[in-house]
């Protein structure tokens, strides 16, 4: 993954492969188009990230759709960094499946335009799981049900920074693996944007509170227009505050996410990204968003 010094590289668990990785370049540009293999080159922001948010976890409150849009894509930064394209399925994410994305995918999209996570001035990995389903708020920390086996990845990073950061193991667990920064749960960050969490916070809550919410610079990013009520969104999205989002009936969570636990040889559904289908990853300057609490 990523490496305390440029000229030291490391293994990271992503696409259910181990992969040797080298340090990325900052600061963040733009990729406009990417290529997804063997369906070929993409708008990123148009179409590939609306349809992976719709994919993915789109029967979850609007905050979590943003929260789930910044971890697409940079999930895909990542992996189009360091390989070149990405995979279409449960090994990276899921853009090709039957559901058609609606405006409030697309909304959400628009309104993290370009927004992907940083640390230490390098693209995390930015893995999420489905996590365990009915969470209790206001903790949303999990629970017992956990029927895709994934809770186990994730990591509640709220308040912690730097190396008392807890890394997901689904890469490669050591303070110098710089793209490791943990794991969101999805079920989870639908529970917390049911109460009144922003898609930032969100973030913050799995990925620690040094994380850096970083605007790519290029033709295709725009700093979004605040709407007026991003919440009549979540009312047409047509889900219940509290229901499940990563496994609303219909998903394909238990297919998605298999990937390889490279430590013991099991598969287990978990995703090396990604997990739980739902009815709905040159030089310029860099803007970090100032962050806002919108909590009750």
């Amino acid at each position: 993954m990523r490496a305390l010094t440029s000229s030291f590289s490391a293994l990271l668990v992503v696409g259910c492969v181990a992969t040797e990785v080298g340090s990325v370049s900052q600061p963040v540009t733009a990729y406009c188009e990417g290529e997804v293999r063997g369906v070929g080159v993409l708008d990123i922001e148009n179409d590939y990230l609306p349809r992976v948010v719709n994919c993915e976890n789109g029967g979850a409150a609007f905050e979590a759709l943003k929260a789930q849009a910044v971890a697409a894509r940079t999930y895909l930064y990542y992996k189009l960094d360091t390989s070149g394209s990405i995979a279409d399925g449960t090994n990276d994410q899921v853009y090709g499946c039957s559901r058609t994305p609606q405006e409030q995918h697309y909304e959400a999209v628009r309104q993290t335009s370009g927004q992907v996570l940083r640390y230490a001035g390098r693209t995390i990995a930015g893995f999420y799981v489905a996590g365990a389903r009915n969470q209790p708020p206001p903790e949303c920390r999990g629970s017992t049900d956990d029927p895709t086996n994934t809770e186990r990845y994730v990591t509640y990073n709220e308040g912690r920074s730097g190396d008392d950061l807890i890394q997901t193991t689904l890469g490669w667990v050591n303070p110098g693996n710089t793209a490791n920064r943990g794991c969101m749960s999805q079920n989870g960050s639908h529970c917390l944007a049911g109460n009144g969490w922003s898609h930032e916070d969100i973030l913050r809550f799995y990925y620690g509170a040094d994380i850096e919410i970083t605007r790519a610079v290029g033709a295709c990013v725009e700093a979004p227009e605040p709407t007026e009520d991003a919440g009549s969104l979540d009312r047409d999205a047509g889900f219940e505050p509290g229901s499940d989002a990563a496994l609303e009936p219909g998903g394909d969570a238990g297919d998605a996410g298999v990937a390889e636990d490279l430590r013991d040889g099991r598969l287990t559904s978990s995703g090396c990204s990604a997990t739980g289908g739902a009815t709905p990853s040159g030089l310029a300057l860099v803007a970090v968003l100032a962050l806002r609490r919108r909590r009750p």
